[in-house]
C-alpha cells in the first residue's frame, strides 16, 4: 500500500478513534449515572427491579459494542507503523481496498472474515440450534 493511501487510512482511523472515545465516555457517564440517579439518599445502586432493567441492559450492550469497535480500531492503527496495515492477520495476503474503505480498522481480507463468520456461526456438533424450542 502507498503512503499516500495509508496516510488517508490513518486520517480515517484517528477520526474515528476520537468518536468512539467520546462515545464510549458518554455511555460510560450514562450508565454511571443510571445507577446512582441524582437524588439518591444512597451512594449504593439500586437494585436492578427497581429500574429499567431492559434499558439499562441495551445501554450496556452498546457501550460494550463501542469499547471492542474502540479496540479494533486502536489495533488498526498499531499496524500502521509496523507495516502489517492492510494485511491479513490470517492468511498474510493484502486487503482490498474497497473493504478497508469500508472498515478501516479490518484485520482480515473478505474470505477469511466470512470463514471466520461461518465458523462462529455454526452450532457445536451435537449440541440443539435452538434451546428454548
Amino acid at each position: 500500500m502507498n503512503q499516500k493511501r495509508q496516510s488517508g487510512f490513518a486520517l480515517q482511523l484517528d477520526t474515528l478513534r476520537k468518536r468512539l472515545i467520546h462515545e464510549v465516555d458518554s455511555a460510560e457517564e450514562s450508565l454511571r449515572e443510571d445507577v446512582v440517579k441524582a437524588g439518591d439518599i444512597s451512594s449504593l445502586p439500586t437494585h436492578p427491579a427497581d429500574a429499567d432493567v431492559e434499558g439499562f441492559d441495551v445501554q450496556v450492550a452498546i457501550a460494550q459494542n463501542e469499547e471492542r469497535l474502540l479496540e479494533q480500531v486502536e489495533a488498526a492503527i498499531e499496524r500502521i507503523p509496523v507495516g502489517t496495515y492492510g494485511v491479513c492477520q490470517l492468511c498474510g495476503k493484502m486487503i482490498a481496498t474497497p473493504r478497508l474503505r469500508a472498515v478501516p480498522y479490518a484485520a482480515h481480507c473478505i474470505d477469511c472474515a466470512r470463514k471466520e463468520r461461518v465458523s462462529i456461526e455454526r452450532p457445536v456438533h451435537g449440541e440443539p440450534r435452538h434451546r428454548w424450542q
